[in-house]
């Protein structure tokens, strides 16, 4: 009872606390107060979700990655009455001539910002056709002329090949596939976004307590619901999930029931489940190396059917050619993601360490990447990928669902996805779940007595003195010590590091001056590489930390202490 009240208690509170993240501050002046008090649904994370669920809702299926159409949906879903005064007003004037606005501050409208988050570009000759539209209403009074010539010169401007240009779809939008188009289309029924945004808040909130469910039938009863929902609520991207509205939760239920009913013996069902990852294929791609590599075909037939299946239920609603679109899509993302600043720094994947440290953001975007930078990635995603296949295949328990093995190539599965930001983190939840099956094997500690050398004072040479013989004494004071569970330790560090850490913004800096090149201006001075690092969610301590959890197992495995059954949880 007490473990249900604190688990409903901490839900609520993680709850409230992303209901209230994007409010307007209360020192902000009137003027710079959103008209709906909170802007979370205007960011990219959920707005980008809604949006594809809108398209489909509303009949635009087939059109899922126009443009043009997605310019309509998000003008009527972000109305400029909703925002701030202050960017109602500025939003559209130069910097140079705002009149309360910073230089630099994004004051961009809703609609203009999302878009601007979409990948595709739009045509420039629609510039034109806007210039034309609005030439009968530039002409200055008193002089008819000008306006008539004003209105010639514009409609001259649009051509046939302008028209054609501007007419023909641009390619563009969110990277979801149209399987998460589908799957959202429920969520894009409700016509306002914020509105949506609240009952996705509340669904991904009660979607932690399926997955409580979860953990129990995986581990058969020896976590218990009441313990698996708090730790879940604490576990580091859950945070990130429910403020953003993102989908992590909904992502980890799957893989936590899948895998539940495969260790029960029930392989389709598993894999049928497993297969709803369709709507995250780089998940679905990542965690197809578990059923692969322990060779349950069951499982792995069932998902790879079940995921082509939703594949063809969009069909009808999407058509073919949006698949090809999001094709597109996802290898112009894929290449943007090499070199831009904030999806580095968001990310949470191998390919995203090398590049953090050495790319010069100073740079343009189009001369950041290097062929070091880029081998030294794949290099590092390598030797995870191929020592998690070749230790498992010489040394995993492939009859084992839960314990050491099987933890590890989840563990393996999840930091050899390609591509994923810091709040999927909260996937790696199942691979403890997997470790913890039976938590009497990783919870225990070891204890150890603690006692003082005797002293022996200094005598002169030829004469000693024996110090007494220790007494016993079984109940006096003791000093002990206690080397704890090395998974139980990591966990325990990803608890702090997200709930006490990342909250205080701990930033480092290394200079290496001995490799410092020299500047390119005429001065005297020089440029330093630096390495720095911080407690934010702007650089991987959890990828950092789960790589140490993953050398750990694969020493285990390599040992062949999951085969024997002897599990040292010691360090």
């Amino acid at each position: 009872m007490f473990l249900w009240l604190a688990a409903l208690i901490i839900g609520i509170t993680f709850l409230y606390r992303s209901f209230n993240w994007f409010d307007d501050q209360a020192f902000l002046p009137p003027e710079r107060k959103r008209v709906d008090g909170n802007g979370g649904h205007t960011q990219i994370d959920f707005g980008g979700q809604w949006v594809m669920g809108r398209m489909v809702a509303t009949g635009n299926g087939r059109e899922l990655y126009h443009r043009q159409r997605q310019w309509e949906i998000v003008w009527q879903a972000y109305p400029i009455a909703d925002e701030s005064p202050l960017q109602q007003e500025e939003a559209r004037l130069p910097r140079s001539q705002r009149k309360s606005a910073h230089h630099d501050e994004d004051m961009r409208h809703d609609a203009d910002r999302m878009m601007s988050w979409f990948m595709g570009e739009d045509p420039k000759e629609w510039k034109t056709v806007g210039g034309a539209a609005a030439a009968p209403v530039a002409q200055p009074p008193g002089n008819p002329l000008f306006g008539i010539a004003l209105e010639k010169a514009a409609a001259d401007a649009v051509t046939p090949e302008v028209v054609e240009k501007v007419t023909k779809p641009a390619i563009g939008g969110p990277l979801y596939p149209p399987v998460h188009a589908v799957m959202y289309a429920p969520l894009g029924a409700i016509d306002r976004p914020q509105r949506a945004y609240r009952v996705f808040q509340v669904f991904s909130a009660l979607v932690v307590f399926a997955t409580g469910l979860g953990v129990r039938v995986l581990t058969r009863g020896r976590i218990w619901c009441s313990v698996a929902v708090p730790c879940i609520f604490l576990y580091p991207g859950m945070r990130g999930a429910l403020d953003l509205g993102q989908n992590p939760t909904l992502t980890l239920c799957i893989i936590v029931w899948g895998w539940a009913l495969a260790a029960r013996g029930y392989f389709v069902a598993g894999g049928m489940v497993w297969g709803l990852l369709a709507f995250k294929p780089v998940w679905a791609l990542a965690f197809l190396l578990v059923p692969l590599l322990m060779r349950q075909w069951r499982f792995f037939i069932s998902m790879s059917l079940s995921g082509a299946a939703l594949v063809a239920l969009t069909l009808p609603i999407v058509g073919l050619e949006s698949w090809f679109h999001w094709l597109k899509i996802g290898q112009d993302a894929a290449e943007l993601y090499k070199v831009n600043d904030n999806w580095i720094h968001l990310s949470r994947d191998l390919h995203g360490i090398p590049r953090r440290m050495l790319h010069d953001f100073t740079k343009p975007e189009s001369e950041r990447e290097k062929p070091l930078t880029n081998a030294l990635a794949w290099g590092l995603w390598g030797v995870v990928f191929g020592g998690t296949v070749l230790i498992y295949l010489a040394r995993g328990d492939r009859k084992q669902f839960t314990g050491t093995s099987a933890g590890f190539l989840f563990i393996g599965a999840y930091l050899t996805c390609y591509r994923f930001m810091y709040y999927d983190v909260l996937l790696t939840a199942a691979a403890f779940a997997v470790l913890f099956a039976d938590p009497r094997q990783l919870l225990r500690t070891r204890v150890f007595g603690v006692s003082a050398a005797p002293c022996v004072a200094e005598l002169p040479a030829g004469r000693e003195l024996q110090p007494p013989a220790p007494q016993s004494q079984p109940l006096g004071a003791r000093m002990l010590g206690y080397v704890n569970s090395f998974p139980l330790t990591i966990l325990l560090l990803l608890f702090v590091v997200e709930n006490s850490l990342t909250g205080m913004q701990l930033e480092a800096t290394i200079g290496f001056g001995y490799f410092a090149s020299p500047a390119t201006d005429g001065s005297t001075g020089g440029t330093t590489p630096r390495l720095k690092a911080d407690t934010g969610h702007r650089y991987p301590i959890d990828t950092f930390i789960l790589l140490a959890l993953w050398v750990w197992c694969a020493w285990r495995v390599w040992r062949g202490e999951s085969r024997t059954g002897i599990l040292p949880v010691c360090l």
